[in-house]
């Protein structure tokens, strides 16, 4: 039995190493420029467990991946760091990656801190649906919009 070509390139290719917590921080970060996701979804995930600045910007970066499960990784990874790195998430609003505005408005509604709800309404404003969507959706569940009385 033949198998379909289009089945084999769904699924992505095992690599022979995968990043593990014995990798420097700085390998880990090269490593989020792999080809394959699985190797960029580890380095993301360890990495979340590292501290300084170069981790939070590789993170912020990793929101631009091309694949979704890496943005996610990136994006939950960076809400568990709490309201230390609001101001920079704040600034992510702001960049010209769509993805990268996208997944700071999802941040900042884990992070259901009041200074974020003033940026958050300018970013329903957004030219892209879906950060306009991410906004509003953090906005309600903040409790900001959408509460029923």
């Amino acid at each position: 039995m033949e198998m379909n070509p289009k089945d084999q390139s769904d699924e992505p290719e095992i690599p022979e190493v995968l990043p593990d917590e014995s990798w420097p921080t700085d390998r880990l970060i090269e490593a989020l420029s792999d080809k394959n996701m699985l190797v960029r979804s580890n380095a993301v995930s360890i990495l979340g467990t590292r501290d300084g600045p170069e981790v939070v910007e590789a993170l912020i970066q990793a929101m631009r991946d091309e694949d979704y499960v890496v943005r996610s990784n990136a994006m939950v990874k960076l809400s568990e760091r709490g309201t230390a790195i609001l101001d920079r998430i704040l600034q992510a609003l702001d960049d010209p990656d769509e993805n990268i505005r996208a997944g700071a408005a999802w941040v900042l509604g884990e992070l259901k801190d009041p200074r974020s709800i003033e940026p958050l309404q300018n970013a329903m404003n957004d030219e892209n649906i879906i950060v306009r969507i991410q906004a509003k959706a953090s906005l309600m569940a903040m409790g900001v919009i959408g509460q029923k009385k």
